[in-house]
């Protein structure tokens, strides 16, 4: 996305978040010292708002390098459904272990599901030229309706319970916590280091060749670069990254899977990825800013008395809005762009 398009983008917002605020009859200066203080004003806070941005972070690095291959993933909703029943599955087959044989057995099942569950929409765009807009969101409904057929059935608790949900995981399963106040876990340490893999890749030549490929896919197959190898593995690694984060809220935040296991996340991911316009340091700081609107709101209601706590979730959807609008009138302007010149290679 152009960065004059991600600036509109974010102004607007901006300004209709202040247009809200004003209209709820309180101070924009009061709403944001109220905001952070409730996402950074005391230790507790600040752990809170890390551990909301670290998934998000996880999901907009996979996401991030789908779209430098020129396409729009939004099927990280769905992934992350898969990668957790994954996990679930393997590690209530395995039984208690020892959490150092738990731990990276969820990881790996987390990633095998949500890696799988993308080629779906790979797949159905290389063979069917089928929209990868469209084919993500349709796996989305699907993995949600696989979850809740699962959990009525065959993931049920057998220990019954009143609502939908799997057994809790045995207490290895369970990722530790970081010795800091708040719900911070140990995976937070991983997704950091994931980070830094992301920084050396974002240099790389492989990165290089993704972006041609995004940016003048005709350049690249003049290259030699293969369309299909560049799909398929660019949506498994955003897959698999959506698939761990799946496992990371089952087994360090809920402890058992239940039908709002991925709390809509995957979709967030996608905003995230733009905000960060693709770049890893850019990914951490749009988390944690949009992480913030979740963990500030409460500090919102707090300081003002009159805006309730959902301002945080009206704030972030409007987000999630602008950000598809955005994506899609680049979309269109980089189809227009490429049609023109293949009129013009075509009366040259």
């Amino acid at each position: 996305m152009r960065r004059r398009t991600l600036t509109v983008v974010t102004a607007c917002v901006v300004l209709g978040m202040a247009l809200l605020v004003a209209f709820a009859g309180s101070d924009v200066p009061v709403v944001l010292a109220g905001w952070w203080r409730g996402a950074f004003g005391t230790p507790y806070n600040a752990v809170q708002t890390l551990s909301y941005a670290t998934p998000l972070v996880l999901v907009a690095l996979g996401v991030s390098v789908a779209l430098r291959a020129g396409m729009v993933m939004v099927g990280a909703e769905g992934q992350m459904i898969v990668g957790a029943v994954f996990a679930t599955v393997v590690l209530h087959g395995v039984g208690p272990v020892h959490s150092l044989l738990a731990l990276p057995l969820g990881a790996l099942a987390g990633m095998a599901g949500g890696g799988l569950w993308s080629l779906l929409s790979g797949v159905l765009l290389l063979r069917w030229r089928v929209n990868e807009i469209l084919s993500a969101l349709l796996a989305d409904y699907l993995a949600i309706e696989l979850l809740a057929y699962l959990l009525r059935t065959a993931l049920r608790d057998p220990g019954g319970a009143a609502t939908p949900q799997s057994a809790p995981l045995f207490e290895e399963a369970l990722i530790p916590r970081l010795p800091v106040p708040g719900r911070l876990h140990v995976a937070a340490l991983v997704v950091l280091g994931i980070v830094l893999v992301a920084l050396w890749w974002h240099h790389s030549r492989i990165a290089f060749i993704v972006d041609v490929h995004g940016q003048r896919p005709w350049l690249a197959a003049r290259l030699g670069v293969s369309p299909a190898s560049i799909v398929l593995s660019t949506t498994a690694v955003s897959g698999a990254a959506a698939g761990l984060a799946g496992w990371m809220q089952l087994a360090g935040v809920d402890g058992r899977l239940h039908p709002g296991i991925s709390a809509g996340i995957g979709f967030s991911g996608l905003v995230v990825a733009v905000l960060g316009r693709n770049h890893p340091v850019g990914i951490v700081v749009a988390a944690i800013a949009f992480a913030s609107l979740t963990t500030g709101a409460s500090g919102v209601q707090i300081a003002t008395g009159t805006i309730p706590a959902s301002i945080g979730t009206v704030a972030q959807a409007v987000l999630l809005l602008a950000v598809s609008v955005a994506v899609v009138l680049t979309r269109r302007n980089v189809a227009v762009r490429r049609a023109q010149r293949k009129d013009d290679r075509a009366v040259a």
